[in-house]
């Protein structure tokens, strides 16, 4: 028979005590893989997260680590919001020229143009040519002070920098009526999945599990598509179709009240490991059109009322109250086949699915929303991946301090409709470098403390098989003796000592391991709520350099190779009761065969 056979054996003959011994390391590993993995898991989460495909947010002046938090996990709360100008000095020429032709600034051009039109109207034909030429000398004048100002047909500040630019609006949250689970809105524009990424090294883009990307305005929706990620489609049960409502503000708060504006979800984005999983995108568009986003402004008597701006952007008038335009004169509903023989009505498609009144009242006015302007819009932060073909990445740390320096307040010069209680300079940080920061300074540390406690904690595990063994030798002296005059030598009986005390820790390892496991599975979910990072059964504690784990001892030089802590767990206890097992294996060798046999 074996030396493991034996210990096994003697195991089991104390099996109340090896149990209590096994169940001690047990709890002790159970920690440290516990430990181990959900740091190391959101770690390297928070780590893989920093390359999402943008290397600088600029936002509202204030601490540089929030804001990289709250652009990329969406884990605080918003510092501030900046102007939407600034975003337009980060875009091509088009947009730029799209969005200031929908701002108060351009349509109180257009109202003097109309007045100087009328002017000359009523003016007789005897006024002569020179007040004509006057007028049109003034309106040219005008003409090219406005343009200049707002640089209607230029590219914007640092557009030369920027190969990607994408605005978020946050502030609302989704909540769940029947989990009453909180989810955070985010306002966009259709290109943060068309073209930003999820690792720049591998070009891995957003795949979307069902629907597609919302547009910016649709001819069944409007402003208001969203899409969801995959974990809110899972907790929630959102299907494509589902209408969704934002809450305005903190859902925990007393202020907190839900925007009566529907959403329609069209799409749901495959699962990517990231917080983008947790969130509802919205349509930046109707972000801005719901109730408490405009932001007011200093001169709004030239700022032309809604319904002036709904009909001048669209041929029909907007529909009046169902009561007036879904019934005829005399209260009747309108002719159909059914009840007027001689009434034409052209069939439905079968598969257009008929609508209820107020749904057909909703989607019409919906489709005749204008965008807001953009002297009343702003933003939370901004997403900018710099020119692809800066290959040595300078930009994205010389341009951060270009903006800080303040150089984006020259965008805002041109417009008098802005209220000075705005921001009035933004602030642009290297996310990389933050996160980087944060980890050198505060969780570095704190990873090195909790490798020094889970390493105390495997210690005092291993201690426990030391006291298990030494406990139980006075009992096992006549055991020793009795194996002794059967004919094992001395180095056996220290053999099977040391091999017991091995089986007790890989048991107790075994054990551990699968109840620091479980107990990932079941803090994934709450670990998932605060930090957006899934965390299951199967997933370890990332690798890590082994100049790393020995402290420097060993050199990079010698061993590059890098492996998972919590594989080193087991064989690490296995090393360490060989050496708590030493002590009982010398007092085993040293038991006196002649005194043990005749107790």
């Amino acid at each position: 028979m074996n030396s493991f056979k034996i210990a096994w054996r003697s195991i089991q003959q104390r099996g109340f005590g090896s149990l209590l011994t096994i169940l001690s390391m047990g709890l002790g590993v159970t920690m440290v893989v516990a430990v181990l993995t959900i740091h190391g898991v959101v770690s390297q989460s928070f780590r893989a997260n920093n390359s999402f495909g943008y290397n600088i947010i600029v936002g509202a002046r204030g601490g540089g680590l929030q804001l990289t938090l709250n652009s990329v996990y969406y884990l605080s709360k918003p510092v501030e919001n900046i102007p939407y100008e600034y975003y337009l000095a980060f875009c091509d020429k088009e947009t730029r020229s799209r969005d200031l032709k929908n701002s108060i600034a351009y349509h109180a051009k257009q109202a003097v143009d109309e007045t100087m039109a009328l002017t000359a109207l009523a003016l007789p034909g005897s006024v002569g040519m020179g007040a004509a030429l006057s007028d049109a000398i003034v309106k040219d004048a005008f003409d090219f002070q406005q343009t200049s100002a707002m640089k209607l047909n230029e590219r914007g500040l640092y557009k030369r920098y920027t190969h990607i630019a994408v605005p978020l609006c946050q502030g609302d949250y989704y909540v769940d009526p029947e989990t009453q689970l909180a989810f955070r809105c985010v306002g966009t524009t259709p290109n943060f999945f068309t073209d930003l990424v999820l690792d720049i090294d591998s070009n891995k883009k957003f795949q979307f599990a069902e629907g597609r990307n919302f547009v910016e305005k649709s001819d069944e929706n409007g402003l208001f598509e969203c899409v969801v990620g995959a974990v809110v489609a899972s907790r929630c049960d959102i299907k494509i179709g589902d209408k969704l409502q934002a809450t305005h503000g903190d859902p925990n708060s007393s202020s907190a009240h839900i925007h009566e504006q529907d959403y329609t979800v069209v799409g749901i984005i495959d699962g990517t490991g990231t917080p983008n999983d947790r969130v509802v995108f919205l349509n930046m568009e109707g972000f801005f059109l719901m109730e408490d986003h405009a932001k007011t402004i200093e001169k709004d008597g030239v700022l032309k009322t809604e319904d002036d701006l709904n009909n001048e952007a669209q041929d029909e008038p907007v529909l009046a109250p169902l009561d007036d335009s879904f019934f005829d004169d005399e209260g009747d509903p309108p002719a159909t086949i059914e009840n007027n023989p001689d009434a034409v009505v052209e069939p439905t498609p079968p598969e257009t699915p008929q609508l209820s009144r107020e749904e057909e009242f909703a989607r019409k006015q919906n489709a005749t929303r204008v965008p807001l302007p953009i002297e009343q819009r702003e933003v939370t932060s901004i997403l900018i991946r710099t020119s692809l073909s800066d290959e040595v990445g300078a930009i994205g740390y010389f341009l951060p301090g270009q903006i800080n320096e303040g150089d984006l307040e020259t965008t805002l010069n041109w417009t008098p409709y802005r209220p000075e209680r705005s921001q009035k300079a933004a602030q642009a940080v290297n996310p990389v470098m933050e996160v980087a920061s944060l980890f050198q300074v505060f969780v570095d540390p704190i990873r090195w403390m909790l490798l020094a406690l889970t390493s105390m904690i495997c210690i005092v595990s291993a201690l426990s098989i030391l006291v298990g063994i030494y406990n139980s030798m006075n009992q096992r002296k006549h055991e020793i003796a009795v194996m002794r005059a059967l004919g094992a030598n001395r180095v056996r009986v220290m053999n099977i000592i040391l091999c017991e005390s091995v089986l007790l820790a890989l048991m107790g390892g075994l054990l551990g391991w699968v109840l620091g496991h479980s107990l990932n599975e079941l803090l994934g979910s709450s670990v998932e709520d605060r930090t957006g990072v899934a965390l299951g059964f199967f997933d370890f504690a990332p690798a890590v350099e082994i100049s790393v784990l020995t402290l420097g001892i060993i050199p990079d030089s010698l061993i590059s190779a890098s492996v998972s802590p919590e594989l080193l767990v087991i064989p690490g206890l296995m090393l360490l009761a060989v050496l708590v097992g030493i002590y009982p294996a010398i007092s085993a060798y040293r038991t006196d065969v002649s005194k043990s046999l005749g107790k």
